[in-house]
């Protein structure tokens, strides 16, 4: 007898708790419906689609505006898109977008945005032909680290192969001696540099290519230089750029040193190291005595002001044991009425992509101060990567 009450407890039991789940699954609501998107498609050109991320990216060209979009797109059967496709939608930043089909909803994140280049300039044929170590060592990294950085060599903007209009940024690193190489001075390659830049292209010169800002007529004022080509020698000092010229003009939140740690001295002067012991090029494009230009003193104020006025420029960097004005060697252009592109100038000699592997004060060549180096010039290449 207690047997069998356990058994029909048992059964009891099992009765309701199958009872119990089939009530629980047992539902109205819609489940199966397809919450997909199968084509997102702007100017005609089809996003990329990644279904496991729940993202859409499309390239649109260079120029295109964003802020007035109209994308054609292809949904599930039954499928309510939120917010609702328009003409003229707002890209500027990505959307999130609720996909609802029947009960079951997905949400993807859509980003439009336009499509440009970076190129580096060379007298090489290629980046792989490319000799100077410094040069080598700059068109390396730059490939590394941007999938839209391009080579360009001079060569083919003479024969036309290259249209540079194409570009947003221009970079040319010239490592190679104080005279410009006669293929960057030929009437059709300066006319399409020069053309390219007047046109709102942005150039990053540095080295001995910031000779070209007086080639393309940019800038014509002529002053004293510093200018280095040799081999350089063995040094023990650790090198530093300021940042804050005459002490007065604090340069440290301008985007181009942005999160490059800086330091500062008892006097208020701020710096970065750029090069540690070691063999130094030293190989300057520096222009010097900017205040006797201006038939003013090192320290006089007014100099400051003739020199970024007449030239229409910013002062952003000096060798950092520099405290007035006497050397400017990093120059940000501004765009004018003639020269509707930016440029940077980074013309002094202690910004080496590349330090030398001989000396003894530093044989390996491994320079501890490389990354604020390649921060300065991601820096420069972003910025100048901004539409203008």
């Amino acid at each position: 007898m207690k047997n069998f009450i356990k058994y029909t407890l048992i059964l009891s039991l099992f009765a309701g708790l199958f009872q119990s789940c089939e009530d629980k699954y047992t539902t109205s609501l819609i489940l199966d419906q397809p919450v997909t998107i199968s084509d997102f498609t702007v100017n005609g050109v089809k996003g990329v689609i990644n279904e496991k991320n729940k993202t859409i990216v499309v390239k649109v060209p260079d120029g295109t505006d964003v802020t007035k979009v109209s994308p054609v797109i292809k949904l599930a059967e039954g499928a309510v898109l939120t917010p609702a496709i328009t003409s003229n939608m707002d890209f500027t930043t990505p959307i999130e977008f609720t996909l609802v089909n029947g009960d079951v909803f997905s949400k993807y994140t859509i980003t439009v945005s336009e499509e440009f280049f970076i190129g580096f300039l060379g007298t090489a044929a290629s980046a792989s032909t490319i000799t100077d170590d410094d040069e080598k060592a700059a068109a390396d990294w730059f490939f590394t680290n941007y999938a839209n950085g391009k080579y360009v060599s001079f060569a083919d903007i003479k024969s036309g192969k290259v249209d540079v209009s194409k570009f947003r940024v221009l970079w040319w690193y010239y490592d190679s001696g104080r005279a410009l190489p006669s293929i960057a001075e030929d009437a059709t390659v300066l006319t399409a540099l020069t053309n390219y830049y007047k046109n709102g292209g942005d150039l990053l010169l540095n080295t001995h290519a910031c000779a070209y800002f007086w080639t393309m007529g940019r800038l014509t004022e002529t002053f004293n230089m510093a200018i280095g080509d040799g081999p350089g020698g063995d040094n023990p000092d650790t090198w530093a750029i300021g940042v804050n010229v005459g002490g007065k003009h604090d340069n440290s939140t301008h985007p181009i040193f942005k999160g490059i740690p800086l330091t500062t001295d008892a006097g208020g002067f701020k710096s970065f190291p750029a090069i540690g012991s070691g063999w130094k090029e030293d190989h300057n494009y520096a222009i010097l005595d900017v205040a006797a230009h201006y038939s003013l003193g090192n320290g006089d104020e007014a100099a400051y002001k003739a020199f970024t006025e007449k030239n229409n420029l910013k002062w952003l960097g000096t060798w950092d044991w520099m405290h007035d004005y006497w050397m400017a060697g990093i120059l940000e252009l501004n765009s004018t009425a003639t020269f509707k592109g930016k440029g940077i100038f980074i013309g002094i000699g202690g910004i080496e992509f590349k330090q030398n592997a001989q000396g003894e004060k530093n044989p390996s060549g491994l320079n501890m101060y490389q990354s604020n180096i390649n921060k300065l010039y991601k820096n420069s290449l972003d910025y100048l990567s901004l539409k203008n």
